[in-house]
């Protein structure tokens, strides 16, 4: 059997599951997903089966044991599944009577290139983003932690929800580029790095705020958004997302700036990190990707980071 042939089953816990979700189109807890022959399945117990119902209306199989119709269907054969997000003990499970292959590899490479659709989530996960970082109030008094409340409230307050933890990092603790929040007071500079999902799809951006006297830090801010558009104006003429990454170490060197510790951006989609990627060894594509474009600076007692979310389009990168 060629390997496109082979069935595709995911599993979707109690947790979001960004492929489950890309190859069904829907989000329902505690079931299985079963792609095979271009029929698909949806596995449910009785506790699901009504959320199911509201959003498929055939190919719902509802069970009180998964696994005995498993090995019915997928007995002995080779079995797709998304080895990152699968439980150890439904792997083990499924290694009784079928071969089960990690493809999370390929699933990640087939959402890399985004639909219209999935660009424009994108962009209105951005708008939401920046809406609420444009309204922070800032002061060298506040917490890293009072940061964070009022991102988070934003958001809730919004209807929307995070697509990641906030970093938020005031002072010398924007020189650890994923720093947690702390109790500690702002001071005069404060980096946060933030993102908002809209239908499942994320956003994610830095900013750096200067709230008192803060030259060297605004300075070393200036230099890595004057890097951040010459990487996008380069982009167009790069075939390897690689690329990238070697013109992001060029510019960092030629700015006077230390060897960059992370690279130059990632993909971005129902997942904050996916494809493509951007570490000099690889070779994704970019064209129709949606991705960051985050280079950053972490010296001794302060740092500085500039990220935005873009489209490339295969003529412009186009901040989302």
């Amino acid at each position: 059997m060629k390997e496109s042939e082979q069935p595709i089953l995911l599993y979707r816990g109690e947790t979001f599951n960004p492929n489950f979700y890309y190859f069904s189109g829907m989000d329902v807890s505690n079931s299985f997903l079963l792609l095979e022959g271009g029929a698909k399945k949806l596995l449910v117990s009785k506790l699901e089966e009504n959320a199911a119902r509201a959003v498929m209306k055939k190919g719902i199989v509802v069970l009180d044991d998964f696994y005995p119709y498993l090995k019915k269907e997928l007995k002995a054969k080779t079995v797709r599944i998304d080895g990152g997000r699968l439980p150890a003990r439904i792997y083990e499970r499924l290694a009784k009577f079928c071969r089960p292959k990690d493809a999370s590899a390929d699933f990640y490479a087939k959402r890399m290139v985004k639909t219209a659709g999935e660009i424009e989530k994108i962009r209105r996960a951005c708008g939401m983003t920046k809406k609420i970082l444009d309204s922070l109030e800032l002061s060298k008094n506040m917490t890293e932690n009072d940061v964070k409340k009022q991102l988070l409230m934003k958001t809730i307050g919004a209807g929307l929800e995070p697509a990641f933890e906030p970093i938020v990092a005031g002072g010398r603790n924007a020189s650890v580029p994923h720093h947690a929040c702390t109790g500690r007071r702002l001071g005069n500079f404060v980096l946060v790095d933030y993102g908002v999902k809209v239908e499942n799809y994320c956003a994610d951006l830095t900013r750096c705020f200067a709230i008192g006297s803060a030259a060297k830090e605004l300075q070393l801010y200036e230099k890595l958004q004057g890097i951040f558009w010459k990487v996008a104006d380069g982009i167009p003429d790069m075939e390897k997302s690689g690329e990238a990454g070697k013109l992001y170490e060029k510019l960092t060197k030629s700015a006077g700036l230390p060897a960059p510790i992370h690279s130059i951006g990632h993909g971005i989609g129902l997942d904050v990190h996916e494809f493509p990627r951007f570490g000099k060894k690889y070779a994704d594509r970019m064209k129709g990707a949606a991705f960051t474009i985050e280079p950053g600076a972490y010296l001794r007692g302060y740092g500085a980071r500039f990220e935005e979310t873009v489209y490339f389009d295969g003529k412009k990168v186009r901040i989302l």
